[in-house]
């Protein structure tokens, strides 16, 4: 829908803040309930979500070729919910005539170019079917609406800057992720040869531009990161620095504080942690330590690994490498000039610099004939030995921060029904089971010893507590004593993609979005009014 027809004078039963898959699914959940509902069944008659982006976009930085997801295609946007709906992944492939061609491939594996389509094909179906999509719009602020009974979101336009204020009944915020760069990389993350992975894709051409400009110069390349994305790219940028001209052989060092790349464990029984029953089982363990203990000990599902088949793929090039090595000395002939692989395990980046002549301009022209404009300082955690070597261009594939959410919430009168304050600089979510009275004792809510629910107002450095449902739902806080005059906060506010400590390690990924846009729409639709009182306190 053109953002021209999307009417501010409508009052929205949801409105969503982003439009990524977890959105999306959202979006399909509403649909399908409208078709399968009878007449004057509890429904969301009018949904909108805004999104940043220009059209949708699924990891653009990421896109690169013969990429593969790392789950079946059974887990998309609707089959574990239900498998009849119509914008299940087999759908799209009916729509789009190519399922026998899926079938004929004998892998349940889809390309990520493949799934990217997908979710576009699916954003535009639920689209067509009645939900408002406001595409190029980022949200600046929230703010309680009449009479307690709204909440207004606030966006911006980012081409024109024009900003416009829709009200809605509820809220669901799906934040995505944005790039982290670790502290000892900041001194040169704005040099315009320093590329989050999220952006790689969309960015290194530019990069190797520059680099064409002075042929026959071998050119060193840092790969930060020791997952799967640092691996993808470590492939990737060695092809394409294969088609630019050298003397000498390019080299590629990936960085990783292991002593190697580690596989990742997706065998049977232990891929059954991202079952949507396991969100349950997480959510009710009895404390923070618990739910601590099982995260570590089933990390290696998801963070700092490689999917096994991608191992195999660079191992088979390092072992060539060293295979070539071996048959030219042997043959006293000149060694191969394609793009070397250097694995520097046990490395920990103590320091990062510019050299002297290089200014920290994006303009690309003024870096083009540095040579090896940036350094980085390594210690190995083994033999102690500390190293510099510079590089022409760094790849930062160091993962996603979460928090943008906390910012736009404490920075609004909504936060402060939630439990956040401006002076807030994190939070930590509590799980909260059942449903509770309008008053309730503190002690009633306190969780076990080793997790003790944190003040209200507190120092900076401490985490505020937010209280979330089993259903994704932030519960509000009543300050002191029930007051019959005092309007209650109606709208509700869900959270998605960012619980991973409350609901389980699938939470960021897409093994669960499904399930969990149907829990999250069905709560919406129930229509309860949940009033907490977890603490007694003056304003």
């Amino acid at each position: 829908m053109s953002s021209s027809k999307i009417d501010e004078s409508t009052v929205y039963d949801l409105v969503g803040l982003g439009f990524g898959p977890a959105n999306l699914a959202i979006a399909g959940a509403i649909v399908e309930r409208c078709n399968s509902t009878p007449p004057g069944s509890s429904q969301i008659k009018r949904a909108l979500f805004v999104e940043k982006h220009d059209r949708f976009r699924w990891h653009p930085g990421m896109l690169l070729p013969d990429a593969r997801m790392q789950i079946s295609f059974m887990k998309d946007l609707a089959t574990l919910r239900n498998p009849q709906s119509p914008i299940t992944f087999l759908s799209y492939l009916h729509s789009q005539d190519r399922l026998v061609s899926f079938i004929n491939r004998g892998s349940t594996i889809p390309s990520r170019k493949e799934y990217a389509d997908y979710l576009a094909w699916a954003a535009q179906y639920v689209q067509n079917h009645g939900i408002d999509i406001l595409y190029g719009h980022e949200v600046i602020a929230l703010s309680r609406g009449r009479k307690n009974s709204t909440i207004d979101i606030r966006c911006r336009n980012l081409v024109t800057g024009d900003q416009r204020v829709f009200r809605a009944r509820d809220v669901v915020i799906s934040p995505g992720g944005s790039a982290r760069i670790p502290e000892s990389l900041s001194p040169i993350s704005e040099h315009p040869f320093v590329v989050h992975s999220s952006v790689y894709a969309t960015s290194i051409e530019l990069v190797l531009e520059s680099f064409r400009a002075s042929p026959d110069r071998p050119l060193r390349i840092a790969i930060i990161g020791s997952g799967q994305s640092a691996t993808e790219v470590t492939l990737d940028i060695r092809d394409r620095l294969s088609a630019i001209p050298s003397t000498y052989s390019h080299e590629i060092d990936m960085i990783i504080r292991k002593g190697s790349l580690k596989p990742s464990d997706d065998s049977p029984l232990v891929n059954e942690i991202f079952n949507p029953s396991s969100t349950d089982v997480w959510f009710n363990l009895s404390s923070e330590r618990a739910r601590a203990s099982t995260f570590k000990e089933y990390r290696t599902t998801n963070y700092g690994v490689v999917n096994p088949r991608t191992l195999e793929i660079i191992n088979e090039i390092m072992y060539n490498q060293k295979l070539d090595d071996d048959i030219a000395k042997r043959q006293c002939s000149a060694s191969s000039t394609y793009p070397r692989i250097n694995i520097r395990c046990y490395s920990s980046i103590l320091s990062t610099s510019l050299c002297s002549s290089v200014s920290l301009a994006t303009d690309r022209s003024k870096t083009q004939n540095v040579d090896k404009p940036i350094s980085i300082i390594t210690q190995n955690v083994v033999s102690r030995a500390i190293s510099e070597v510079k590089y022409d261009a760094v790849i930062c594939a160091t993962g996603y921060q979460r928090s943008s959410w906390i910012n736009l919430l404490k920075e609004s009168d909504i936060g402060r029904t939630l439990g956040l304050h401006t002076g807030s600089c994190s939070a930590q979510l509590v799980p909260v089971n059942g449903r509770y009275p309008r008053q309730v004792d503190s002690a009633e809510l306190s969780t076990p010893p080793d997790s003790p629910i944190l003040p209200l107002i507190e120092e900076n450095h401490i985490p505020a507590p937010l209280y979330i449902s089993r259903n994704y739902r932030l519960l509000p806080i009543k300050f002191g004593k029930p007051d019959s005059a005092t309007s209650p906060f109606e709208p509700r506010v869900y959270l998605q993609g960012v619980e991973e400590a409350t609901h389980g390690l699938s939470d960021t990924l897409l093994s669960v979005i499904s399930v969990r846009a149907g829990e999250v729409v069905d709560d919406i639709c129930r229509g309860r009014v949940e009033k907490i009182w977890m603490a007694e306190s003056k304003l």
